[in-house]
C-alpha cells in the first residue's frame, strides 16, 4: 500500500501534545480498522501483568504519550533565542520533517510498542522513522567514549515496580521537542515508566542540562494500552512531501547537498566479525531454542538467480544495466524481509513474539508473532517487510510472511519480486555461536518455480548494535 508520509504533517507532538501541520504537506496515512483518531483517557481494566521474574511486564502497544497543560522549561537567554528563531522559520530546520529521528523524550501521536524481557526493554516506534530504542537491564553502566546518537545510550534499572531509564550521549543537533528547544552534549535524561494496571501507564521525564536550563525540567505523561490495535509500517522516506518548502528555506536547490540527496548513500562496509563462541544451543524458560543475541551475516548476496518469468527477467536486466542507480537502499528505503546488508542484526525473544532489529539500512525492525494470530491484510495489505507469523516445528522456528509490496530488491543486484511474494523462513541454531536461516520464496507472478537458499550468521557476544541513520548520512547531518 503506497503511503503519503508527511513527518511534520503526520502531527509530531510537542511535549505539550500539540498537533501542528506543515506548510504544503498532505495528510497522514489513512486510518485502518482498529486505528483510533484519539487515545482514550482511560485504558482497559485488569490486573498488572508480570514477567517470570516478578517485575511488571511493560509489553504492549500503547497510545502516544500525552501531557498537555504543563509548565515549560526555564531556559538561559541564548536557548530561548534559539527557540524564537526556529519558531520564526516555521520549524524548517526540524530534522524530523526530513525523516530523521526526533530524539527522546520527543513523543508522537502514533502508537509505540514496548517489548520487555528481564534483561532488555525495547521501544518500537510506529511513527517518525519507525526505529527503536534499547533499554539495557543487564546491570551494565554507560560505556566510555560513547559516540553521540539521536537516541543516545540508555541503561535501566527497577525501583520497585517502576522502570528507571537513564540516557546520555544525545546528538546535539536533534530536536527533542516540537518547538526546537536546544540541548548540549551534557544533556542527561531520566525517564520513569510505571504501569499502574493492565491498561494504564504513567511516565515522568526529567531533563538536566545546565548549559540550557536554569534548573532541571520535569514533566509528567500518561498513556493507555490499545490491545485491539496493530501497528503498521510507517516509512517516512516514502513519498515524503515536506522537503519542498524546506529546500527553499535552506536554499538547497541545485547545490552540492541536493546532488548528494539524489545520489544516495553508498553501501555500508562490513566489520570483521569476532570468532563465534562455542557451546550448546541455549534454551529459553519455555524450553524453546533461544535465538537471542547479536548476529553477523557471513554474506549478503544470493547464491544464484531465481527462475524468472519473462516480464520479471526483463525488469532484472534493466536494473542491472542501471548499475544500482535506482536501488531503494541507497535512498534509505527498507531492504524488506529478504535482502540483508553486512551490518549486524539482533534478535530479542519472548514466548509469544520475537523482535528482529537491524543496525544498517533503515535501523528498523521486524516482529514475528507466535501467539496464534493470522495475518490481518485488511489493516495493511502491502508493506516493505510484510506481516510475519511464527510457529515452532521442533527446534526450528518457521516464519511465514505475506503482504509485501513490490518495491524492495532481493539483493544489491536488483533481483525483483511481485506483491504476491510469499516468504517462508526456517531459523535453526545448531549451537551457541551459529544461526542458519533457510528461505523459500514462492511468487507465482514473478517466478516460474519456488526459490530456496540458506543464509548463515555467527554470534558476536561482545558487540552491540550501533545507531546507523541512513538518512542522516545521505543529508550530511553528521558532517
Amino acid at each position: 500500500m503506497f503511503k503519503t508520509v508527511i513527518p511534520r504533517a503526520a502531527a509530531v507532538l510537542a511535549l505539550g501534545a500539540v498537533m501542528v501541520v506543515a506548510q504544503g504537506a498532505g495528510v497522514p496515512p489513512v486510518p485502518g480498522p482498529g486505528r483510533r483518531a484519539r487515545a482514550p483517557r482511560k485504558g482497559p481494566p485488569g490486573p498488572l501483568p508480570r514477567m517470570a521474574d516478578g517485575r511488571p511486564d511493560l509489553t504492549g502497544i500503547w497510545n502516544g504519550f500525552g501531557g498537555s497543560g504543563q509548565p515549560g522549561p526555564n531556559m538561559l537567554p541564548w536557548a530561548a533565542k534559539v527557540v524564537e528563531e526556529r519558531r520564526a522559520k516555521n520549524g524548517a530546520e526540524d530534522y524530523e520533517a526530513r525523516c530523521l529521528p526526533g530524539g527522546p523524550p520527543r513523543a508522537a501521536p502514533y502508537h509505540t510498542a514496548l517489548f520487555a524481557t528481564p534483561r532488555l526493554v525495547l521501544m518500537l516506534f510506529e511513527g517518525n522513522t519507525h526505529m527503536y530504542r534499547q533499554f539495557f537491564l543487564d546491570g551494565s553502566s554507560h560505556p566510555k567514549d560513547l559516540k553521540p546518537a539521536f537516541y543516545g545510550d540508555s541503561r535501566a534499572h527497577w525501583e520497585g515496580d517502576t522502570l528507571v531509564v537513564d540516557t546520555i550521549s544525545l546528538f546535539t543537533k536533534s530536536w527533542f521537542d516540537f518547538p526546537g528547544t536546544p540541548h548540549t552534549k551534557d544533556m542527561h535524561l531520566i525517564e520513569t515508566f510505571h504501569r499502574i494496571d493492565y491498561g494504564n501507564m504513567e511516565m515522568d521525564v526529567t531533563i538536566d542540562d545546565p548549559g540550557v536550563f536554569t534548573k532541571p525540567w520535569t514533566f509528567h505523561r500518561t498513556t493507555t494500552l490499545d490491545p485491539s490495535f496493530e501497528m503498521t509500517e510507517y516509512v517516512c522516506d516514502e513519498n515524503n512531501q515536506d522537503p519542498g518548502h524546506l529546500n527553499a528555506a535552506y536554499k538547497l536547490e541545485g547545490s552540492a547537498e541536493s546532488a548528494r540527496l539524489a545520489d544516495g548513500v553508498p553501501p555500508p562496509k562490513a566489520r570483521k566479525a569476532p570468532k563465534p563462541p562455542s557451546g550448546p544451543t541455549p534454551r529459553a524458560e519455555d524450553g524453546k531454542v533461544d535465538f537471542s543475541g547479536v548476529w553477523v551475516p557471513k554474506g549478503t548476496g544470493l547464491p544464484s538467480d531465481p527462475s524468472y518469468t519473462p516480464e520479471f527477467q526483463k525488469l532484472y536486466a534493466e536494473r542491472k544495466a542501471n548499475k544500482g542507480k535506482d536501488d531503494p537502499e541507497r535512498l534509505c528505503l527498507p531492504d524488506g524481509a529478504v535482502r540483508i546488508n553486512p551490518l549486524p542484526y539482533k534478535i530479542a525473544q519472548r514466548s509469544n513474539q520475537i523482535a528482529l532489529l537491524w543496525e544498517g539500512n533503515t535501523h528498523s525492525y521486524r516482529r514475528f508473532f507466535l501467539d496464534g494470530r493470522a495475518p490481518n491484510l485488511d489493516v495493511e495489505p502491502e508493506s516493505w517487510t510484510g506481516q510475519s507469523i511464527g510457529k515452532w516445528d521442533g527446534d526450528t522456528l518457521v516464519v511465514d510472511t505475506v503482504g509485501f509490496n513490490d518495491k524492495t530488491w532481493l539483493d544489491a543486484t536488483g533481483k525483483p519480486h511481485s506483491n504476491e511474494m510469499h516468504l517462508v523462513e526456517r531459523y535453526r541454531r545448531p549451537d551457541l555461536g551459529h544461526l542458519n536461516v533457510e528461505l523459500t520464496i514462492d511468487d507465482a507472478k514473478a517466478l516460474t518455480q519456488p526459490y530456496t537458499f540458506t543464509r548463515s550468521f555467527t554470534m558476536a557476544p561482545s558487540w552491540e548494535l550501533q545507531e546507523y541513520v541512513c538518512e542522516a548520512i545521505r543529508q550530511g547531518v553528521y558532517e
